[in-house]
């Protein structure tokens, strides 16, 4: 009996501590943002948040390559992903944040003329 509640203490120690850890991640208001090549090719990408200013990343991927970033939402706002490759310039927009919760944002691209943004706010 005594080994169980020592069991108990603890099992109710770290479930409150995962519950104070979880409200900080809430209270703190950092998003994640992952930028994702599932391509066959190298990506030279750019992905921001229109209007300008809250979150910005430009760079290489690598094919198979995947990031991720964290981002403080001030403001209503959208993604959008620049991407370069010998084709052309290929823009895409997507997904919707604001200030406050957190989200989770996901930019995949399949090759610069295949991306998709989506923005859902962690529950």
């Amino acid at each position: 009996m005594k080994g169980g509640r020592r069991f108990l203490i603890a099992l109710v120690g770290a479930v409150a501590f995962l519950g104070l850890l979880a409200g900080g991640v809430v209270w703190s208001g950092r998003s994640l943002v992952i930028i994702d090549n599932r391509g066959e090719t190298p990506l030279t990408l750019e992905v921001e948040t229109v209007p300008v200013g809250d979150f910005r990343w430009a760079g290489d991927l690598k094919p198979g390559q995947r990031l991720y970033r964290i981002a403080k939402f001030t403001g209503d706002g959208s993604i959008r992903a620049v991407c370069r490759d010998g084709d052309g310039v290929y823009r895409s927009t997507g997904g919707h944040v604001s200030a406050g919760w957190p989200y989770r944002v996901d930019a995949v691209a399949s090759g610069c003329a295949s991306i998709q943004i989506e923005a859902d706010r962690l529950p």
